[in-house]
């Protein structure tokens, strides 16, 4: 049974999932497998994200009489940072799918959401430069 914090993670993955589907939320591709938002004004408080998919060795068992087989488990991380006026960064949460497949199922959503967000953005800036051409 998830703890209520978990569910208040749930609750907050589920906002950030319906802002970034309805483009509040434009993430930015770090590298292939982290996406980040920022919010930051100069000389203001202002917020960080940071989105990751790592993989996981995780030993399965294969059935009864046949030896365990290790298998990769894609695992999702969220980052919350709180970005200084003075140019420092604090962190407020940290979110990882490890231990709770709820929370990992929701974050998989999110990065995959980044992930088409930003294809699409590539895709349309190709087609404004062919366009161009």
């Amino acid at each position: 049974m998830p703890t209520p914090e978990s569910q208040e993670m749930q609750m907050r993955i589920d906002e950030l999932i319906a802002a970034t589907q309805q483009g509040s939320f434009q993430w930015k591709a770090i590298n292939p497998t982290t996406f980040m938002w920022d919010k930051v004004k100069p000389g203001a408080v202002g917020a960080r994200m940071i989105l990751q998919r790592t993989e996981q060795n995780v030993v399965q068992v294969a059935g009864p009489g046949r030896p365990p087989i290790m298998v990769r488990k894609p695992l999702f991380n969220l980052q919350v940072i709180e970005m200084q006026a003075n140019g420092g960064a604090l962190p407020r949460v940290a979110i990882s799918g490890m231990n709770e497949p709820e929370l990992n199922s929701k974050l998989q959503q999110l990065f995959d959401l980044a992930s088409s967000g930003f294809s699409q953005q590539g895709l349309d800036f190709l087609k404004e430069i062919i366009s161009e051409a």
